[in-house]
């Protein structure tokens, strides 16, 4: 039996039921690989007019999840490091990126909600 899924404008299918075995057309270059990476594929055809084969965005995953990423939550903030080192955590408050060490972040963030608190009152 062939699955078949329409993405972003192209037949994705797999008639063999392989989790490896979808298969399709981008830019007339066929592609075969898991469904998230031909998925992949299909994206960054349609935003950036430029081929990537699924086989790179396999190995941007794996060094991805190589990394040493680190998630702290601070007064229901998460404070993330995604690299391990010491003085790159980051958080998003408000749209904007804050970076530094975690100390750093925690004491403008109490500052922050002190702020918030008096101008509540």
């Amino acid at each position: 039996m062939k699955k078949r899924i329409f993405h972003r404008g192209h037949n994705i299918e797999n008639a063999t039921g392989d989790p490896d075995g979808w298969k399709t057309t981008i830019n007339g270059r066929p592609v075969s690989s898991k469904l998230t990476l031909v998925k992949k594929s299909i994206d960054w055809w349609c935003d950036m007019k430029a081929f990537m084969p699924p086989e790179k965005f396999a190995t941007v995953g794996s060094q991805a999840q190589q990394a040493d990423q680190k998630i702290e939550d601070y007064k229901g903030f998460k404070l993330m490091n995604d690299s391990g080192k010491p003085n790159e955590w980051y958080v998003i408050l408000r749209g904007r990126l804050l970076k530094g060490s975690p100390i750093a972040i925690k004491k403008h963030l109490d500052a922050v909600i002190e702020k918030l608190k008096q101008q509540q009152k």
